[in-house]
């Protein structure tokens, strides 16, 4: 082999796998993103983490919707345009103990918070016989392209779901709401802090103004007596009738704010809902201080089809029908659909609808 070759095998032979910089990377380390480092002007360090995220109302509302819509959407193989007769039992039925509909829900939600999911497949020589959800950030690529259980999450996963792992894009330039949509769910979260800093410090209905002489002779206790008795005074019967010295004189600041930041807080449901890919009515972005529901979508009486999956749905349930459709699993000329007919029919049944055997 010769003395070069073997000092090039010891450098550069058997390398471990990569913790690769994409969306196939492990959360640990990619989904947190700190604020500092994004934005130095911001002092407190904030992790921006899936449950970070679902803390955002307007998000856990998007994030909600979408995958328990998909979830309820069974997965059905296809002959060309035909069912196949007999599904195939991962579709409709689990040894796991997790159903079908984990499986979907699991599916979506990764699609919708990072862009990428993972569907661990048990085989019977090259049979699918079961299938069990992933979770995003338990799996990376190997130097060889190959899907495979990272070594944190080795004994998380059973063996039989390791032999063979698939994972799902939900396409190009679609990263996922934690990459996608951070800039807004950062100003989400500023925005509902200084939303709750208002409710628990409000501003003052009423300011004492004392004169000077009083201010200077009284002190702290003496103060917060008057404070006191002036509260007590005017929560009595009759208080809206008050009697006070010359001396202390009170200054009314109007009426309570009501809204508390109502167009920032609207305006972060719309970004987010753009982000979603759902109208944002859906989010229910309606003002406090009373009157109409806000409406956004610019059709009369919503979309003449249907909005949501249009616009929305459709986006996750073709990305799991391309990737489950290719031959590592289903047989060559067949294919997966989500089955969204129920859904999409109008009038929708009335009668439930069963995915699972």
């Amino acid at each position: 082999m010769g003395i070069f070759g073997r000092n090039i095998e010891k450098t550069y032979g058997s390398r471990a796998a990569l913790p690769l910089v994409t969306p196939f990377a492990s959360q640990d380390s990619l989904e947190k993103i700190l604020v500092d480092d994004l934005y130095p002007e911001h002092e407190e360090t904030v992790a921006l983490t899936r449950e970070t995220a679902l803390r955002i109302p307007a998000v856990k509302r998007s994030h909600d919707i979408i995958c328990s819509i998909l979830a309820r959407t069974p997965w059905r193989q296809y002959n060309g345009d035909a069912e196949v007769a007999a599904q195939p039992r991962w579709l409709v039925n689990s040894r796991s103990g997790v159903g079908p509909r984990a499986l979907r829900w699991g599916v979506a939600s990764d699609l919708f918070m990072n862009g990428w999911a993972a569907i661990g497949f048990q085989l019977d020589g090259q049979t699918i016989t079961d299938a069990l959800h992933l979770p995003y950030g338990w799996w990376e690529v190997a130097e060889d392209g190959s899907v495979r259980v990272n070594d944190q999450k080795a004994g998380l996963v059973p063996a039989r779901y390791t032999h063979r792992i698939v994972a799902i894009p939900l396409g190009y330039g679609s990263s996922g709401m934690l990459v996608d949509a951070r800039t807004s769910m950062h100003g989400a979260r500023a925005i509902e802090a200084a939303y709750v800093d208002r409710v628990e410090n409000p501003i003052p209905a009423t300011d004492i103004e004392l004169s000077k002489e009083y201010w200077n002779a009284w002190g702290k206790e003496e103060r917060e007596t008057f404070r006191r008795t002036y509260i007590k005074n005017r929560q009595a019967k009759n208080g809206a009738v008050s009697l006070r010295p010359e001396y202390a004189k009170p200054n009314y600041s109007g009426g309570v704010e009501t809204d508390l930041f109502e167009s920032a807080r609207n305006g972060v449901r719309l970004d987010i809902a753009n982000h979603a890919g759902i109208p944002a009515s859906l989010l229910e972005g309606s003002r406090q201080g009373g009157g109409t529901d806000i409406k956004y979508s610019g059709v009369k009486d919503g979309a003449d089809r249907n909005e949501l999956w249009d616009f929305g749905l459709d986006k996750y349930a073709s990305a799991i029908e391309d990737r489950l459709s290719l031959d590592d699993v289903c047989p060559s000329g067949e294919s997966i659909r989500v089955d969204a007919s129920r859904y999409l029919s109008v009038p929708q049944p009335t009668t439930p609808q069963t995915s699972e055997d």
